[in-house]
């Protein structure tokens, strides 16, 4: 076996066998596992996707609740928020609470409108006298309207020489829809 010319093509057909190996490790194998790392690094990408996507699914969900929430209680002031023609009738109302309560009203005076985009803030200044327990439970009642008011500004004195009595001012804003915008239902009468 010692056969120069079998030991040559030995040498032949390893070298084939080689530069074959070779040419496959470089042509098919190399690139394939370039694409199969690329598919694979998609796919990881696009399953963390999905992970993120049903975390976010969660989240839809509260935050549409939240806006069913939001959208239940806009409604509801907005059908308990009042127009032009429910202002004197309003008045009224904040009126016969005073009485009830037992203060003295010396002053109620409404303020000019002040106009945003979408609502109306309806100042109303309202000077009178009484205990304090008696401006507490007029505050508490105002409560108790159905229009948004807030109670901007309160200043209490002590009337000298009169004891347990109080000088009260209040700064009351009631809130209202912008007639006057285009998302806002307008007043008809």
């Amino acid at each position: 076996m010692n056969n120069p010319t079998v030991r040559r093509s030995n040498w032949i057909l390893t070298l084939t066998l080689a530069a074959i190996a070779v040419a496959f490790l470089t042509l098919v194998w190399l690139p394939g596992r370039r694409e199969i790392l690329a598919i694979q690094e998609q796919v990881r990408a696009k399953r963390q996707f999905v992970n993120q996507a049903a975390a976010l699914a969660k989240t839809l969900t509260a935050t549409q609740k939240q806006l069913d929430t939001t959208e239940a209680a806009f409604k509801n002031w907005e059908k308990n928020a009042p127009r032009n023609k429910d202002l004197p009738s309003l008045y009224g109302k904040i009126n016969a609470l005073a009485k009830r309560s037992g203060l003295s009203v010396a002053r109620f005076d409404p303020e000019p409108f002040v106009v945003h985009e979408e609502i109306r803030e309806i100042p109303l200044e309202i000077g009178c006298t009484g205990t304090f327990w008696q401006v507490f439970d007029f505050l508490g009642e105002i409560e108790t309207l159905p229009p948004l008011i807030w109670v901007d500004a309160m200043r209490l004195e002590n009337i000298s020489g009169v004891s347990g009595c109080v000088k009260s001012e209040l700064n009351l804003v009631v809130f209202s829809g912008n007639p006057y915008s285009s998302d806002c239902i307008i007043e008809t009468k």
